[in-house]
This record gives C-alpha cells, structure tokens and sequence, in this order.
C-alpha cells in the first residue's frame, strides 16, 4: 500500500478544511486542546514541543492544554500531514521537506549550502522578512507555520560503507519525499526510496533498503546503529523544522491566546537553539559509542557531492516561478548573516 498522499488529494482536503474549519476542541474543563505531532522522540524538535508545551500552559494559567505526540503516535508522516490540513491535529513538528506536497515554496530548505549551522540559522531565521515569508508558505492550502529553526545537518546512515560516491552505486537509499532529494541520489547513481521515518528500522533490517538520508541526531536518538553501523557524514545540507499549525484553527483562537501561542514558539526557539548545538555533539558521541562509525568522504569527493546536489537543487526550484522567487528572497536573507 503507497503510504502517501497524493499531492491532489491532500490539496483537495486542504481547500475543504479551511472552507468548514475545524472546531476548538475543549476538554471538560473548558481548556482547549492543542495536540502536537512529530515523527521523532529526543531530538531538538521534541525538546522545542516540551519547552512550547510548558511556556504555554503556565502563561494560559491552563487555558490551552498542550497534548504532544512524538514517535509518530499519530500515524505515519502522511497521515499527520493530511491530519493537520484537515484539522484534526492542531501542529505539526516536522522537517519541511513533508509539506512540500501542499506547497512547493517549502523545497527551499532543501537547497544545500544555504544554511551552514545553527548560529548561521538563527541570525536568519530571526530575521522579520525571513519569518514573514516562510510563515507564509502553506497558507492557502491550511496551514500557518509558527516557528522554524535548524535541526541537524543530514547524513547517510547504511548498511555498508559509502566511503566515495561511486559506493552509492545502485544502493537503495531511503530519502524524503521531495525531489530535492530524489533527484541528486539519481544522479549519484543510487536508488531513491521515499519513505516515512517510522517504517526505516525494519526496512534496513530486511534489508528493503541499503541506507538512509536523515537528520543526524534522529540515528542516534532513534537507535539506528543497531540496523546499520556506518554514518557518512555529508557537506552542508542541514535539515530545517517548521511548526506547522492548522490555520483554521489558530485563527478561531481567541485573539489573546494566539498572541501568546505566536509569542511563545518564537521565545521557544531559544532553548532549542541551545539543546540542538549540543545534541548534535552529544549524538555523534551515542554513535561511536553504540559501535557506529563515522565516515567521511574526501575533500574532492565532497565537493563533487556539493556540485551535483546544489545543481540538480537548482534546476528543480527554477522550473517553479513561485518556489524561485521564494529561494531567491531565502538565499538572499540567509547570505546576510553569513
């Protein structure tokens, strides 16, 4: 069974639920329900879902009860994709590169090269215009994003080692589902396999996949190096989370409680800020110690990598007038605070 939506379908769902708009879900105590989803457990995005979770029942003296759903307790990323333009799930934590099949302009992100570490993302993320034209992305088809940062530069986990790109030669890799993934691994000679994050374990297992591209906190925290031992570490090609809300209802909320819920996912960025750079430093140390080794390809190997990511990245973005003009502004804000 394909696991994900069509981008028509989802659309379509989309338009209706912000034609009907989903209804504030109050609890017996008259707090209103805001459940948050997220594919991963014990990376930065869950540590930002404790710290907005904590902020927001403290300064709504209860008013808004926060519920989280790490660890994809709420169905596959599809189905909270679909859940949260639906309405039926009020966030979503999640790379940007899932959203893409409501709104091209979130293929953005997958340019490598634009971002290069958390300090460089949080001086352009900060950046009034920055935030203004990310949190625009989405709007038309139900969402409203309410806080973005840098979760951690992706690597290649795999099953053997990619020591040179002529090892990605014909192996099945797991990658997101956005052709600025896709396309590169083609043309490295691999075998692109989209694939929601909760079906990776048993697939390296089986042996369905020969590696995946992920954020590089998620191996460790998620125990992959008991699947596959070997992380490639690969040049500049950071993943980037977006707090996606379901727009309906963020603008049902009374005007003080979505003042206060904008506020404080921007304040929450800080300490996930902070607990990123860490993590990072702390995830590399869990793999090598669980047995995983660290790979790393060569400077002349790299900077191939680089070359054929960042043109293919290009050529894709430059057939969209409105995913260009949004990588323009991006590129351009982000150069800034290099």
């Amino acid at each position: 069974m394909n696991t994900y939506i069509s981008r028509r379908n989802l659309m379509s769902l989309a338009a209706s639920t912000v034609a009907a708009g989903p209804l504030l879900q109050v609890n017996a105590q008259n707090q209103i329900v805001m459940k948050i989803a997220a594919a991963t457990i014990n990376d930065v995005q869950h540590f930002w879902m404790k710290s907005f979770q904590a902020a927001i029942e403290n300064r709504t003296g209860g008013r808004i009860k926060v519920e989280l759903y790490p660890a994809s307790q709420l169905g596959a990323i599809p189905r909270m994709v679909e859940g949260t333009a639906m309405g039926t799930i009020e966030c979503f934590a999640t790379a940007s590169s899932f959203l893409t099949s409501l709104d091209p302009r979130f293929e953005v992100f997958d340019v490598p090269g634009v971002i290069h570490d958390t300090p460089h993302a949080v001086k352009a993320f900060q950046d009034p215009e920055m935030r203004k034209l990310i949190f625009s992305f989405g709007g038309n088809r139900g969402l409203e994003s309410i806080s973005v940062f840098m979760h951690s530069p992706q690597n290649l986990v795999s099953r053997k080692p990619i020591r040179t790109l002529a090892d990605l030669n014909g192996q099945k890799i797991r990658v997101l589902s956005t052709p600025l993934q896709m396309e590169p691994i083609k043309k490295l000679g691999g075998a692109p396999v989209p694939m929601p994050l909760s079906e990776v374990m048993p697939a390296l297992q089986n042996g369905a996949i020969d590696g995946f591209i992920a954020a590089s906190t998620v191996f460790s925290a998620l125990k992959f190096y008991d699947a596959a031992k070997y992380q490639t570490q690969l040049p500049q090609w950071p993943l980037i989370v977006v707090i996606a809300c379901n727009k309906a209802w963020l603008t049902k909320l009374p005007a003080d409680l979505r003042a206060i819920v904008q506020e404080e996912a921007a304040k929450s960025e800080a300490a996930a800020n902070e607990f990123g750079v860490q993590d990072i430093t702390r995830a590399r140390d869990v793999w090598t110690q669980n047995g995983g080794q660290l790979v790393s390809l060569s400077t002349d190997e790299a900077a191939t990598f680089s070359k054929v990511v960042n043109q293919t990245a290009t050529e894709i973005i430059n057939k969209n007038t409105a995913a260009k003009g949004a990588f323009e502004t991006y590129a351009n804000i982000a150069r800034k605070y290099k």
